[in-house]
């Protein structure tokens, strides 16, 4: 018999990926939901009902385990920013750990303990969020689970930067003012659209150039001095909070007067500020037309992999990890594993904007980074500029394209692909390419078992160390890092 539209009470055994309650029903049939942590009860409505299984939402907790803790937001439950909220820590940890560990382990190689990020509050670098209409006024949000039309309002938000939150109440309540209203994704009518805020949570100090030189004029000069350009990123001169705020609005033109008020009061927390006009229906941030409307449209972050510094220029539209300290973590295990001599010749798949690559440039003869996104190129060249790298080469291409049309051979490979994986395609080249060493980075273990599986069962190579990493405290999603050496 169905259980389905029916209220049954199951209790959870375990967390599974993507951060899923897997429960027993009375019949043996296992039943996915959200919520319960591992030996508490609920009472869960059955939404699907299938023969190998169903899915439900928890409508009350029966039974309370040890491990739960309050959380620290009141959305949490509703936003869908944090999952793991409820629950401290360790066993957040532990619990990503064990996810790993079950999809993982059927490999033989050992799986390190997790490695912690260093922040575990106000550790995000960079956050979205959507203006909505809500009871006359506009607010200001994130998506709430499961959700793309209804928003969970911020304040507060303990997992973005502290000033991001004050960011946010200075633009909504500009936006209240200002007598225009949020956009609406069915009507396709309304002004403001997104807010997007980033930060160099490892670059803020505010030093002068010792050339006198402005910080962005000492940028763009690769002559100045005695290497004042370089000095100037190094003792990271880039003005108050190393922060860029960019507003995503309807396309309306607005004259400059417009937005002085609010200009006036971000200058004061803000590196930049810019306005981005997005005519497009779709609910991502799209860019029509692209302006600065004060300071500048750059920062610069630092990381410190292998005991040396490196200088990232983002962007409002860069990809870049979006937990600085813990990149710095994964960074360097990725140095660690990888443990290349200066011979190297290092493949950089999926580079973004170059940033691993780019941090073990020293370390190896050369590297060449391959990206589909013309900008990311762009700006991993930029990068290179940056930190006087000049042996790694950026290259704009699908790693599909350029894997069939490659005939050169690397010493070693790190491949750092979305969370869909690697394609039947990219995998045949890594494993024709005689690389000694691939380095897989994965945001995603359920698609990293899937390619590990296809890589060792053709014989070439064999895992020898898996290290999972935690890059998102408060939520499910781990980072892994594996090591493959060719046999």
């Amino acid at each position: 018999m169905s259980l389905k539209n029916q209220i049954i009470c199951v209790k959870a055994e375990k967390i599974v990926f993507p951060g899923r309650s897997l429960c027993r029903c009375e019949d043996g049939a296992a039943l996915f939901t959200e919520g319960l942590l591992p030996d508490e009860a609920g009472e869960v409505l059955v939404i699907k009902d299938k023969k190998s299984f169903r899915e439900g939402i928890l409508k009350n907790i029966v039974k309370k385990s040890s491990e739960r803790i309050e959380p620290e937001c009141l959305s949490f439950g509703k936003c869908g920013g944090c999952s793991f909220q409820n629950a401290g820590y360790e066993s957040q940890l532990k619990y990503k750990s064990l996810c790993a560990d079950e999809l993982l382990s059927c490999f033989g190689a050992p799986v390190n303990k997790i490695l912690p990020s260093p922040e575990i509050w106000n550790y995000r670098n960079k956050m979205e969020f959507s203006f909505f209409n809500s009871e006359g006024k506009t607010d200001l949000g994130l998506h709430q689970r499961g959700s793309f039309n209804r928003y969970s309002p911020v304040p507060p938000c303990y997992i973005a930067d502290e000033s991001f939150v004050k960011a946010a109440r200075i633009v909504k309540d500009f936006a209240n003012k200002s007598g225009l209203s949020a956009y609406n994704n069915v009507t396709r009518e309304g002004f403001f659209r997104h807010l997007v805020l980033r930060k160099a949570k490892n670059n803020n100090v505010s030093q002068p150039c010792h050339s006198g030189l402005d910080p962005e004029s000492c940028l763009s000069r690769r002559d100045c001095g005695s290497g004042a350009a370089m000095t100037n990123v190094e003792n990271g001169v880039f003005g108050k909070t190393q922060m860029l705020v960019n507003i995503v609005t309807n396309f309306q033109n607005k004259d400059a007067a417009f937005w002085n008020p609010l200009i006036d009061e971000l200058k004061e927390i803000a590196d930049g500020i810019c306005l981005t006009k997005n005519a497009k229906a779709s609910d991502a941030v799209r860019v029509d037309e692209f302006q600065v409307l004060y300071g500048k449209e750059k920062i610069v972050e630092k990381l410190n992999v292998g005991g040396k510094d490196y200088f990232f220029n983002i962007s409002p539209f860069s990809f870049f990890q979006t937990n600085s300290k813990g990149a710095q973590v994964l960074y360097n295990e990725v140095l660690r594993l990888l443990n290349p001599d200066a011979k190297c010749v290092l493949l950089d798949l999926y580079c973004g904007t170059g940033a691993i690559g780019i941090s073990l440039a020293h370390k190896v003869s050369e590297v060449v980074g391959i990206e589909q996104v013309e900008q990311a190129v762009e700006n991993a060249k930029e990068n290179a500029l940056l930190n006087g790298v000049k042996n790694a080469g950026f290259f704009a291409k699908t790693a599909e394209n350029w894997a069939k049309e490659n005939s050169k051979k690397f010493d070693a490979a790190i491949v750092d692909p979305p969370r869909n994986g690697l394609t039947k395609e990219v995998i045949k080249f890594l494993l024709n390419c005689e690389a000694e060493k691939i380095v897989y980075v994965s945001c995603n273990p359920s698609t990293l078992a899937r390619d590990l599986s296809l890589i060792t069962e053709s014989g070439k190579y064999k895992i020898k160390e898996i290290t999972p990493a935690d890059m998102f405290p408060q939520t499910y999603h781990i980072e892994t890092i594996t090591l493959l050496e060719r046999q």
